[in-house]
């Protein structure tokens, strides 16, 4: 198993990935997600102070994360997914440490993740385990979206 840069090769398993997962454990939250940027990861998530990563195992891609500019000093952290027979692995705490190491190399002071308040897995990681704080809820097309936000140190 190894975190690597997104390949454009990747594009089908990677969008098979996160809609999978989607479609089967929030299939509400769903419509609160916009999908254009998996239509093209490399353009979506090309500029210098971004990157897509995937997590290989074998030939197959068992997770993800992207990281997108927001403004000079605050990144998004987006598409945090591990395939669910892979969970328990530390997968997405070892995406989530490679992630804020790109964040910090690259200036950013603070990062953003928004999840739906169902995506719970991923809200107690970055929380308990990697100090995201809870900033703001707010509800949106029938879903409670949750802003989390991390300092850079």
């Amino acid at each position: 198993m190894h975190i690597r840069s997104f390949y454009p090769t990747d594009l089908p398993n990677v969008k098979s990935l996160i809609s999978s997962i989607m479609n089967r454990e929030y299939p509400v939250e769903e419509k609160a997600y916009q999908y254009g940027d998996l239509d093209n990861i490399a353009d979506a998530y090309g500029a210098l102070r971004e990157k897509f990563l995937v997590v290989q195992e074998g030939s197959e891609i068992i997770g993800t994360v992207g990281i997108k500019e927001d403004s000079d000093s605050t990144a998004l952290l987006r598409r945090l997914f591990v395939h669910s027979s892979h969970r328990s692995r530390q997968i997405g705490s070892m995406l989530v440490d490679t992630a804020l190491d790109f964040c910090k190399m690259n200036g950013y002071k603070r990062v953003v993740f928004r999840a739906t308040s169902r995506m719970e897995a991923a809200i107690k990681l970055l929380q308990d385990k990697k100090g995201f704080v809870d900033k703001e809820r707010f509800a949106f097309n029938d879903v409670e979206i949750t802003l989390l936000h991390y300092k850079v140190h």
